[in-house]
């Protein structure tokens, strides 16, 4: 059972949780490299245990960059007693070569909740209610931690999915990772081409929900994308020829039906899956 949970990091998503496992009666302490980040979380209430070393944790929680994650294992982790280890990477397989290794049983762990602008934001820690909760084991994982990292999701109210992480990282290079890269380079495009004053006077919903994901940290894209470089290459690649496919229409037929193949695809996710809310 789940009553002590220590969280590093505490940005958007280490926060929220916090104030999540705080709301649900656990005790949860934290830690992170800015101390302006760990008082602002003891002021949201995400925070209500000071932090003890010679404490045993039921759980640590990695909310920190993928980098920061993959360096925990090599130079931190050691500081540390816990009965198990979470992290919340945007990508999974180098996170788990680390924790194969681990001393401390670990699970990969990727809720899909984040928030376009993850710098300037309110506390909000109902992001993680019904959110998809990707797990992924480790050579370190046993039985036991499995149950207590699906307690864990259920005690955030989210849904967990278990799955490898060499696949967990080719489907979210296609459902995140390129979006990403395309949000900034079309902005990278229109800062180059027009002028802000005049493009914003006619920018709408179309440019705005192409471009919205720009918003989100650098530092945290740079990671997503140098972890989880193969993938991501290959779908920029594709996405070169299939653009070069569309430069060579030039008959309205075909461009109907090549515009009518991907609407109706696009439609059909909607009709079984709903609309997310953009944020």
């Amino acid at each position: 059972m789940i009553t002590k949970v220590h969280i590093i990091g505490l940005g958007l998503m280490g926060t929220n949780l916090g104030i999540k496992l705080a709301e649900k009666g656990i005790l949860v302490s934290g830690s992170d490299v800015l101390e302006k980040n760990v008082i602002r979380a003891r002021e949201y209430g995400a925070l209500n245990k000071e932090f003890n070393h010679k404490e045993n944790y039921d759980l640590t929680i990695l909310a920190m960059p993928i980098n920061e994650i993959i360096s925990f294992f090599d130079n931190t982790i050691s500081s540390i007693k816990s009965k198990l280890i979470i992290d919340l990477g945007g990508t999974k397989h180098l996170i788990r070569k680390k924790m194969d290794v681990s001393t401390i049983p670990s699970i990969g762990g990727h809720p899909l909740c984040g928030v376009a602008d993850n710098e300037t934001w309110e506390p909000k820690p109902n992001i993680y209610n019904d959110a998809p909760f990707i797990l992924c084991e480790s050579d370190s994982s046993n039985d036991e931690v499995k149950k207590l990292a699906s307690e864990f999701v259920t005690l955030i109210d989210s849904r967990e999915i278990w799955i490898d992480s060499e696949k967990h990282d080719e489907l979210i290079s296609v459902t995140s990772h390129l979006p990403h890269m395309l949000s900034a380079a079309l902005v990278s495009v229109a800062m180059k081409e027009q002028d802000l004053t005049e493009l914003l006077d006619l920018a709408s919903g179309g440019f705005d929900g192409a471009t919205r994901l720009s918003r989100t940290s650098p530092n945290m894209i740079s990671d997503m994308y140098l972890t989880n470089l193969t993938n991501v290459k290959n779908l920029i690649a594709k996405l070169i020829d299939e653009l070069q496919e569309i430069i060579n229409i030039d008959d309205e037929d075909v461009m109907n039906k090549y515009l009518f193949e991907t609407v109706e695809w696009r439609r059909a996710l909607a009709d079984k899956f709903g609309e997310r809310d953009l944020s």
